[in-house]
Order: structure tokens, then C-alpha cells, then sequence
């Protein structure tokens, strides 16, 4: 694989009602490219709810979506917002609402989630187990 393909991958995108359908191609797209399509569809489901939690519930203008590996067979998706005193949590969903479920959802199909707070930023992250090639 060339090395090239192992940096990560960025994409800024706006608030807007493309958004989050771009973010989950892009991810799809690099995860591709990378050979990686053991986790095209729980990836595409971390973006998804990562990127629609950060606009719906921190109001930010925009939000850059990141695709890295990490060492050995992971991969890790991060949608970084610049709302660091908005900290994501788990909540518990009614049983006939719409909402709620977004990161029950990531932390079923990841290894590992979290949010990583800077003093101007935050970093929402979830890592999922790929198998190269597979």
C-alpha cells in the first residue's frame, strides 16, 4: 500500500443539508482507497451520527471530518467542532422517538469512543477494527 494512502484525511464541510451525505463518501471513498471495506458500513454509520450530532446539537458553522489509521487494524474517524464546552453523552432513547440512539449506535459497532477537549475544539473520535483487504 502506498504510503501516501496511510495519511490521514481531511474534509471541512459546512452546515448545510449535503453535509452529512458528503461526510459519509468521503469516509466511504478513503476507507476504498485504502482497502479497507471490512468497515465501509459501520464507518459510514460513526460519520453519520458524529457529524449530525455535531451540527444538530452545537450549532457550529462547520466541522472537519478526519479518516487515520491507527497502528495495527484500526481505523479511526473524528469530527472535530469548535464547541469544546458542549460534551457529547450517551442518552437513553424513548422508545417510540426519533432521537436519542446516535451514540448507542457508535459505541455497538466500534472498539472504542470518545471526545478529546481542547480549549478551542473538540475532537469526537471512534475507532473500528479493519481487516486489510477483506
Amino acid at each position: 500500500m502506498a504510503r501516501e494512502q496511510r495519511l490521514p484525511q481531511v474534509r471541512v464541510l459546512c452546515r448545510e443539508s449535503a453535509s452529512v451525505p458528503t461526510a459519509r463518501h468521503f469516509v466511504v471513498d478513503v476507507l476504498k482507497d485504502w482497502g479497507l471495506v471490512s468497515v465501509l458500513d459501520d464507518a459510514a454509520l460513526v460519520v453519520t451520527e458524529l457529524v449530525t450530532n455535531a451540527f444538530e446539537h452545537t450549532g457550529t458553522p462547520n466541522v472537519r471530518v478526519v479518516v487515520r489509521r491507527v497502528p495495527s487494524t484500526a481505523v479511526r474517524v473524528i469530527v472535530i467542532d469548535k464547541r469544546p464546552e458542549l460534551w457529547p453523552a450517551l442518552r437513553s432513547a424513548r422508545p417510540l422517538g426519533s432521537d436519542g440512539r446516535g451514540l448507542a449506535l457508535v459505541e455497538a459497532v466500534t472498539t472504542a469512543w470518545g471526545c478529546t477537549r481542547l480549549p478551542w475544539e473538540k475532537y469526537v473520535w471512534a475507532d473500528l477494527k479493519a481487516a486489510e483487504g477483506a
